[in-house]
């Protein structure tokens, strides 16, 4: 792949890592901050009129790195990033009470990861804004160990 693509993915990844940064910053509760950062990506995902286009790094750039390495480089230390974001969160939030003393917050992350990823992939597949809404609640709930309600 060209130097065109690998620079709109480097900027790809620095937008929506900010945003998911930010939802995550702050003395919001935990659920409120997982839910904000769904919702973040969710407006990525759903950013143009009619169908949406999914995830940029799911869409495309997964398929690519099997055969370009920059790409693949490019993907791997996305996805650590994303991990280390949500681990951080996660261990404030055990460290404030939020979560059982016990809780794992790398177990946890890559949960919260692989959240981001499926509302991405069902985004592309045409699931529903509410739908992948609801998905996101759920998999919240799990996180927390606590119920979280619908808005």
């Amino acid at each position: 792949m060209g130097a065109l693509y690998l620079e709109a993915l480097a900027r790809y990844w620095e937008m929506t890592l900010a945003a998911t940064r930010e939802a995550l910053a702050g003395d919001r509760p935990l659920a409120e901050a997982l839910m904000l950062a769904y919702e973040a990506a969710l407006s990525f995902y759903f950013s143009r009129k009619g169908s949406a286009r999914g995830c940029f790094v799911i869409g495309t750039a997964v398929a690519e790195a099997v055969e370009d390495a920059e790409i693949r480089k490019s993907v791997a230390a996305g996805l650590r990033m994303l991990d280390a974001d949500f681990e951080t969160r996660l261990r404030t939030a055990r460290e404030r009470g939020e979560l059982k003393h016990d809780a794992d917050p790398a177990a946890l992350a890559v949960l919260a990861s692989a959240t981001m990823h499926t509302i991405a992939i069902r985004a592309r597949a045409g699931a529903r804004l509410s739908e992948l809404r609801e998905i996101a609640r759920k998999a919240t709930s799990v996180i927390c160990g606590c119920p979280v309600e619908a808005d």
